[in-house]
């Protein structure tokens, strides 16, 4: 016996109404291609799935959005491509040369091969070197000019709350960062009194 299919005002298969508007379970459109022997389509709404595929921003710690940053640099866009490493790391000018790349070795191109460019490191390989996503990061950092404007304000009336910060270290400097904007009144105590470079990044 034949299953029972629904219908609608329309006279067209419920099933066929979800595809129209999109509305097919991913799930559900994965195991139909399967059954014919094809590959799924993207499941763009399982965030998992972008921590498969972008291999390089699911290698970094703080997952920053390499290709988004890559792709603002290509443009020439070396501010935005800043801030937006600035989003999640705390000093990218200094990243950008002392990172120790975890990007680089999971990024695909340094497992495929395209058209005929040498690997300079190795000249036995065809492209099978990673994009220089650490160097790309310092570029961004030396060429960003001004961006004061894009940085978020401190606010003239504090919340109350007072911080001490003990040595003008890169720990010191990240809590700064991220609480003078909230409001925290922040005190930094540094023994020296030229302090480390550190404190010069911004």
């Amino acid at each position: 016996m034949q299953p029972a299919v629904s219908f609608g005002s329309d006279g067209s298969p419920a099933e066929k109404r979800a595809r129209d508007r999109g509305e097919m379970q991913a799930s559900e459109v994965a195991a139909k291609a399967l059954r014919r022997g094809r590959t799924p389509p993207t499941d763009i709404k399982d965030p998992q799935y972008f921590h498969k595929v972008v291999d390089c921003q699911w290698a970094c710690p703080t997952h920053t959005p390499v290709p988004e940053y890559i792709r603002l640099i290509a443009q020439g866009e070396y501010a935005a491509a800043y801030m937006l490493n600035w989003e999640s790391n705390v000093f990218p000018g200094i990243l950008g040369r002392v990172c120790d790349r975890p990007c680089e070795p999971a990024c695909r191109r340094g497992r495929i091969q395209v058209g005929d460019e040498g690997n300079a490191k190795d000249p036995s390989k065809k492209n099978a070197e990673p994009v220089a996503i650490c160097r790309l990061k310092r570029v961004a950092a030396d060429y960003k000019g001004e961006i004061s404007s894009f940085l978020p304000k401190i606010p003239a009336q504090k919340n109350g709350k007072r911080i001490a910060l003990i040595g003008a270290g890169p720990a010191s400097l990240a809590v700064a960062r991220d609480l003078m904007p909230l409001g925290y009144d922040v005190t930094l105590y540094e023994r020296d009194p030229v302090p480390p470079s550190g404190e010069r990044a911004r």
